[in-house]
């Protein structure tokens, strides 16, 4: 896909600001707190109907305002142009997403139609922080390319909501009769046995991405390993019958645990990734060269998979990447993203990308300054 203009309105710094982007690479560049990484959120509120930061809608709104709105027309891989607009009101506390003038049913059909893969600082935590980051990476990954596997997760999320309520209700009554919880333990393993089979599968697929990307990034010497860690303890299998029984019985081993505690202690919201290289864990043992290295290259092949699933290219958003690579690695991404397709970097220095691009109507610079932007070809 290609975003061919934005257009931010009270958000974070910008008061009124509009981007005409190349269909190449795009920096925008500027001093730390001038509002580049706005540009970048606002895109993803475009792509996903949110902040990729996790920012509530209040608070990229620009303080002392009342509504903001963030426009985009983007041309999808089948070369069809869209309109989009996304709105928050303040009194309200509701976003508004319109599509080519229309509203979607559900935010959540919005997922994977504007394919986009975002790098930015706040993502280290997918190899050095705790398992709930590196869901978060699985889950939106599988999100863009499977409409039925988000469909799957959003109704698990709703059962596990429950039956935790039911647990915490019956951890303070202090009176456990299992009637109440067991449509929610039925619901929690039907939905879950099947996140956990598309998971396994997942990685099976995604693995080789992995291994290509690093490769290409590190040179040889180095073999990265992902692997999916399911809290259930399941089997590698294709059946998802098999799954169901063995994630039950993982329930019923943990169901004294659970009602101590209140809450559901098995399921794929309680999952990990174990991440290696060379059969080392990279939490225990890996440099800091190697965590970043790693990260970039789960970004890449994330760029790759979803590139083929979904039969379009994604908008690779990296955000302030440069400053955390050395040059010979900050190298390497810069000759692999001039190929990707449409690319926008932010960068408080861009010397090493200015020597390394030529600016076009391709490839265009602009300069942020106190929530304001400037387009400069020298």
């Amino acid at each position: 896909m290609i975003v061919a203009t934005v257009r931010l309105r009270n958000f974070r710094n910008h008061a009124e600001t509009e981007l005409r982007f190349g269909d190449g690479i795009n920096v925008l560049v500027g001093d730390n707190g001038q509002g580049k990484t706005n540009i970048v959120e606002a895109v993803s509120y475009l792509s996903l109907t949110k902040s990729f930061f996790g920012a509530t809608d209040a608070t990229v709104l620009r303080i002392g305002c009342e509504d903001f709105d963030v426009w985009g027309t983007i041309m999808d891989g089948r070369g069809i142009g869209h309109t989009v607009r996304v709105g928050y009101g303040k009194a309200s506390g509701e976003k508004e997403y319109v599509l080519d003038g229309s509203h979607p049913e559900r935010l959540s059909s919005v997922i994977g139609e504007f394919p986009v893969v975002i790098l930015s600082p706040e993502h280290g935590a997918v190899t050095s922080g705790g398992p709930g980051e590196r869901r978060k990476f699985i889950d939106l990954l599988l999100s863009q390319t499977s409409r039925s596997y988000l469909e799957e997760l959003l109704e698990y999320r709703r059962v596990l909501k429950h039956r935790n309520r039911v647990l915490v209700d019956e951890k303070a009554g202090g009176h456990f009769t299992g009637s109440d919880l067991e449509p929610w333990t039925a619901g929690l393993v039907h939905h879950g046995s099947k996140i956990i089979l598309r998971r396994q599968r997942f990685f099976q697929e995604f693995l080789p991405y992995v291994k290509e990307a690093y490769a290409t990034l590190a040179g040889g010497g180095e073999d990265p390993h992902v692997e999916y860690a399911p809290s259930a303890e399941v089997d590698a299998s294709d059946i998802a019958e098999e799954i169901a029984a063995a994630f039950r019985r993982c329930l019923e081993d943990r169901a004294d645990d659970e009602r101590r505690r209140g809450m559901t202690l098995v399921g794929p919201h309680r999952d990990d990734v174990w991440l290696a290289i060379n059969g080392r864990g990279v939490q225990e043992y890996a440099s800091q060269g190697q965590h970043k290295t790693l990260l970039v290259a789960l970004k890449l092949a994330e760029f790759f998979y979803l590139r083929e699933r979904r039969n379009d290219v994604p908008l690779f958003l990296l955000d302030d990447v440069f400053s955390e690579l050395d040059r010979q690695r900050s190298g390497r991404i810069l000759d692999i993203v001039a190929g990707l397709g449409q690319t926008v970097i932010t960068t408080t220095d861009d010397r090493n990308l200015h020597r390394a691009v030529e600016w076009s109507d391709r490839h265009r610079r602009f300069v942020i300054e106190h929530g304001t932007c400037r387009h400069v070809t020298e």
